[in-house]
């Protein structure tokens, strides 16, 4: 008996030990919540957060799922989802909504991409869900885009709009990426989308991007809202995969960029408007890791490093066609982006010679005022995907050194079971502790997370930078109509004299909100108008050589 007593002792502490092993997380730092698949084995792709959607104090993350390779295994049968999740407490949170397409997923080797923006600027965001369906056993003429206006407090169960990007029928287009955001200063939002392959030059060699907006009408009509103003289908973005367009004013000359990087040994194009719908190939970089064909997914990302009002690019590079090896590449700041070629690729030396495989993040996470970029790695020992590595910023030193970075292992499955790809951050439950958020992939039991939240262990001055103002913005007030008080945000790019003034319907000036020089960064200002009443009136920014207008109800 005692002998058997002891062997089971001995087997419950292998146990224990093996459970309390089977991740590592960096000190400071805690699994604060998982979320896991239930019934249903499928793993995470994509992750993003920092919303509030709602306005009450409850913050919101949205993710997507990939049925198709999940459990080590294929299932191309299982269409693409996104989940809505949001804070309930201290370390909880709660689905609130979710949406599955009804076509399922045949692309091989593409992934679906979410955005949230105001596109058709009515005060309600819309989750901007962009799928990679191919034709196969599909309708003629799929839907890959599939868009829902939120409502105020959750989003419909059918799709408040879907696009075919306006291509014919039987013609190939594979989405594979998404960016929203004003590019041409035309006070419309553009929907920037680019396909992994598609028709427009023959045989599915194609690498489209295609630049769109709502037409002015209101995406929440369901009325076929929008229209291309611009397509790029040249050679110069054909040469292998792309994942993930971006839109930045890179340079700060008050046109913002849209970067996209091609899979072709790390080539990158940027196109900058030169009018309104209008746009121009500004930098177009070939080849720069010749012979290695590196690309990424997910991981490009932009910086204020060192805090002096320029921007830095980061990514997390991944290799392709059995090429060995992975790495950081950097991209220092620039007053023209024309300028960039070839030599301004710097490759960064890290913590290991083979350190990612997915996509990043990057931020202040411990709240010392320097940047923090996370991201998705293999451990070099077994090649799994069961890590993220953490670059921080020393403080100082030469940005295109490596030195002037520590680099540590903030996560890892021990037991390399997890196919980590992508990460966000954001202080989830309002308690001054940053959370990071990481996707895996590979989910093989109900007990596995397909999303892993980690938390500082102690609460810091949080300071994220990691949403850089890089272009001049006048957001629509919330609410709206509104009684008595609203929010009226702006973002100021560099420093500026300010003014942000109320009219009433006759055009007359009722109220000046802002009258001063501003420094750069992201504003907002309570508009009380208790005094004053119902009706429509206009708010008005001027900043420089920027100025515009919106409307609000004010309905007591």
């Amino acid at each position: 008996m005692r002998s058997l007593l002891s062997s089971l002792l001995a087997a419950l502490i292998v146990f224990f030990f093996s459970a309390t092993q089977a991740q590592f997380v960096q000190t400071g730092w805690r699994i604060a919540s998982e979320i896991k698949t239930g019934d249903d084995l499928f793993g995470a792709w994509e992750v993003i957060a920092g919303y509030d959607l709602d306005n009450d104090g409850k913050r919101e993350f949205f993710f997507t799922d990939d049925p198709s390779v999940s459990g080590g295994t294929t299932n191309d049968s299982v269409p693409w989802a996104v989940y809505y999740y949001e804070n309930t407490g201290d370390d909880t949170y709660e689905q609130r909504w979710s949406f599955r397409v009804p076509i399922a997923n045949r692309a091989v080797r593409s992934y679906p991409s979410i955005a949230v923006a105001d596109v058709d600027k009515d005060g309600l965001p819309e989750l901007y869900f962009d799928t990679p369906i191919d034709l196969t056993d599909s309708p003629p003429n799929p839907r890959g885009l599939f868009v829902f206006e939120f409502d105020g407090t959750n989003f419909p169960t059918t799709p408040s709009e879907t696009w075919n990007m306006n291509v014919p029928d039987n013609f190939l287009f594979i989405n594979s990426g998404i960016a929203i955001g004003d590019v041409d200063n035309d006070d419309e939002v553009e929907i920037v989308l680019q396909s992994r392959f598609d028709d427009y030059t023959g045989a599915g060699l194609g690498r489209t991007m295609i630049v769109a907006n709502s037409g002015g009408i209101d995406i929440g009509l369901g009325l076929g809202a929008f229209q291309v103003e611009y397509r790029e289908m040249t050679d110069v973005l054909k040469g292998g995969a792309v994942y993930d367009p971006r839109i930045i004013d890179f340079d700060r000359d008050g046109k913002p960029e849209i970067w996209v990087f091609t899979w072709d040994m790390f080539s990158l194009a940027i196109y900058e408007p030169t009018a309104a719908n209008t746009y121009a190939l500004q930098t177009d970089i070939n080849r720069a890791t010749e012979p290695l064909d590196e690309g990424h997914r997910r991981g490009m990302r932009f910086y204020d490093v060192d805090g002096n009002g320029e921007l830095e690019m980061y990514t997390v590079a991944l290799s392709g066609d059995g090429a060995p090896g992975s790495s950081i590449y950097y991209i220092g700041s620039t007053d023209d982006v024309a300028s960039l070629s070839n030599n301004n690729i710097v490759r960064l030396g890290g913590y290991n010679v083979d350190p990612g495989h997915g996509g990043s993040a990057v931020g202040d996470i411990d709240g010392d005022g320097l940047m923090d970029f996370l991201y998705a790695g293999i451990n070099p020992d077994t090649g799994n995907r069961s890590r993220v590595y953490r670059m921080e910023y020393k403080g100082a030193g030469n940005l295109a050194d490596s030195t002037s970075y520590d680099w540590s292992l903030f996560y890892e499955d021990t037991q390399g079971l997890s196919d980590l790809r992508n990460i966000a951050i954001d202080d989830l439950d309002g308690d001054n502790k940053m959370d990071v958020l990481i996707t895996n992939l590979d989910v093989e039991s109900t007990n596995d997370a397909i999303l892993i939240i980690i938390e500082s262990e102690s609460a810091v001055a949080v300071k994220d930078k990691s949403i850089v103002v890089t272009n001049y913005a006048l957001h629509q007030n919330y609410p709206n109509p509104f009684n008595p008080t609203t929010k009226i945000a702006f973002d100021l790019p560099k420093s500026e004299h300010v003014t942000l003034a109320v009219y009433n319907l006759l055009g007359r000036k009722v109220e000046t909100l802002v009258d001063q020089r501003m420094a750069p960064g992201a504003y907002e200002v309570t508009f009380d108008a208790a005094k004053f009443p119902s009706g429509i009136y206009y708010y008005s920014i001027e900043a420089g050589g920027f100025k515009t207008t919106k409307k609000m109800v004010l309905a007591k």
